[in-house]
């Protein structure tokens, strides 16, 4: 695992799933750890008590990460406590619901694209003013395989947002390179989370399941090992890529 001691980290969406295995394996990793939730404030409590636990400096930052206006507050009240922002790993994101293209609800679409493209533009904005002060940093987003694949039934909003996302971190990448920051992407393929509890249903995840190459779905911790691995490339040469996660499959 690398070696990230001194470092500070902000997750976005941490209080479950990835968000939250990524929030420990940081701090497993040596970096003080800003834990971002919207709701689940119970659930975030438990992962700052485990990170504390781990002999690691951590917040929680309530935060709903589709109002820019709270995304500035939240990130500079990080950057007061913590004094810097060297990681910044924008997890937050969700399907919400399933629905074909030609009944889908304008609200809906918007919603989901809010959620899962138009808030890690506003995190990222907001981390970079003082990643670009202190010429040095490392952004890392939760995209997802659906990006490539076109997503599952009922999924094209959230598709086309994580689609987005991977052009984004490929073009903002060129932008900040020349200022020390490295922009990469993580790519999950299905991956055991509250996201599937919430959105889809037991039989269409045993579909998904039957058809891994590697014989099984992912789980949180898979991923949160490729975020610390990102992360520890403070000096690395690894900057606009998009790492698929999905045992195999698209």
């Amino acid at each position: 695992m690398s070696d990230l001691i001194g470092q500070t980290a902000l997750i976005t969406g941490a209080s479950t799933g990835i968000g939250a295995a990524s929030a420990l394996a940081l701090a497993r990793a040596g970096a003080d750890v800003g834990i971002n939730y919207c709701r689940s404030r119970k659930a975030a409590e438990e992962v700052l008590k485990s990170v504390e636990a781990l002999g690691r400096r951590a917040a929680l930052f309530e935060c709903d990460v589709c109002d820019p206006d709270q995304v500035s507050a939240m990130v500079a009240a990080f950057v007061k406590q913590f004094r810097q922002i060297d990681i910044l790993f924008a997890n937050a994101g969700g399907l919400i619901k399933r629905c074909p293209i030609t009944r889908m609800p304008d609200a809906l679409w918007h919603r989901v694209i809010a959620l899962n493209f138009d808030s890690v533009f506003y995190t990222v904005r907001a981390a970079l003013r003082p990643m670009l002060k202190a010429k040095r940093g490392n952004i890392i987003v939760n995209a997802s395989v659906a990006a490539r694949s076109g997503g599952g039934g009922g999924a094209v909003h959230y598709a086309a947002a994580k689609g987005a996302l991977v052009t984004f971190v490929k073009g903002l990448s060129k932008e900040v390179a020349a200022n020390g920051i490295r922009v990469n992407a993580v790519a999950p393929g299905v991956t055991l989370t509250p996201f599937h509890d919430k959105a889809t249903e037991p039989e269409r995840m045993a579909k998904f399941r039957d058809s891994s190459p590697i014989g099984k779905l992912g789980a949180p911790d898979d991923i949160a090992r490729a975020v610390v691995w990102l992360a520890g490339e403070t000096e690395g040469f690894i900057t606009g890529e998009t790492l698929y996660i999905a045992g195999g499959g698209m």
